[in-house]
């Protein structure tokens, strides 16, 4: 029953994050994979045993609207003070390019594995797709963690030790864009 309860998650999140009205960007690819080739995913695991694998690597392919605004900045919300906004007493600083990526990893009892946030500005990127006459600006957002070693410089806070389903959250500009699971198993 778990199991069938997951693959309905799965198979209906797509279809929850392409009906949300004020998301203006394109979730392509986001999967779990032990390396990356190239910078992409060299396979798609979501089971990952401690004697075989080193690091749990995530990978999220998003399509950005070039030269528009995504609709959710005008409502963001984030877990930092923006300086320009505090110090300077004149409010909201609207910023069309810039995108804040928060990634969580959560244990199967709820606990903080790792939380890394990351800025990106889509202006400094060349790269261009064109799909049904839109423009749009591609952006993976790649993090991973080890299994037996810690990596700090990612976010990680603990080991994922627990036997069991873990979930990873990706929140674009303090909204939620993406969930996906994977399971450790000894």
């Amino acid at each position: 029953m778990k199991k069938i309860l997951i693959l309905a998650a799965l198979c209906l999140f797509p279809l929850f994050i392409c009906g949300s009205e004020n998301q203006g960007y394109i979730a392509g690819h986001i999967t779990t994979c032990t390396a990356f080739i190239n910078g992409y995913p060299a396979d798609t695991t979501n089971w990952f045993f401690r004697a075989q694998h080193k690091v749990i690597q995530y990978w999220a392919y998003f399509l950005f609207p070039y030269g528009k605004e995504l609709a959710a900045v005008k409502n963001r919300t984030f877990l930092f003070v923006n300086p320009y906004e505090y110090y300077s007493g004149k409010g909201d600083f609207k910023d069309e390019n810039n995108y804040v990526f928060e990634n969580k990893w959560i244990s199967p009892t709820g606990k903080l594995v790792a939380e890394k946030t990351f800025s990106w500005n889509k202006t400094s990127s060349s790269d261009k797709v064109t799909i049904e006459n839109m423009t749009y600006v591609p952006y993976a957002f790649i993090n991973y963690i080890g299994i037996a070693q810690m990596f700090k410089e990612n976010g990680q806070e603990k080991l994922p030790d627990e036997q069991g389903l873990y979930h990873i959250n990706l929140y674009i500009n303090g909204e939620l864009a993406a969930v996906t699971f994977f399971e450790m198993k000894d």
